[in-house]
């Protein structure tokens, strides 16, 4: 199900074994973008409002298989935010929150 709140809480990794993303749910603007957040807002809604390792790779697996179908921006935004999820080095999700809000959400 869709939430009506924005997309607004910055996703940060807090330690390198366990990685701890506070997010808000968001609406999409296309199928495609309308997908990625319900798979977002499922992950936050049964992980608590957090995603632990396990979490966050099982999302960004789903999402890279969502980014197969989608094109241009879509693409880029879910595939960069699904990458971002599992990378090491991403220590401040912020900037693929606020690109994934900016291409996928709608105020």
């Amino acid at each position: 199900m869709i939430k009506t709140t924005s997309f607004a809480t910055a996703l940060t990794a807090t330690a390198a074994l366990l990685l701890f993303l506070p997010a808000a749910p968001a609406q999409a603007q296309s199928p495609l973008c309308d997908r990625a957040i319900e798979f977002v807002n499922a992950a936050i809604d049964m992980s608590g409002g957090t995603m632990d390792a396990a979490t966050a790779t099982a999302l960004s697996e789903r999402l890279n298989g969502l980014a197969v179908l989608a094109q241009g921006e879509e693409k880029a935004a879910i595939t960069g935010y699904a990458n971002a999820l599992v990378d090491d080095n991403v220590t401040d999700l912020d900037p693929y929150t606020t690109e994934l809000n900016r291409v996928c959400g709608r105020g």
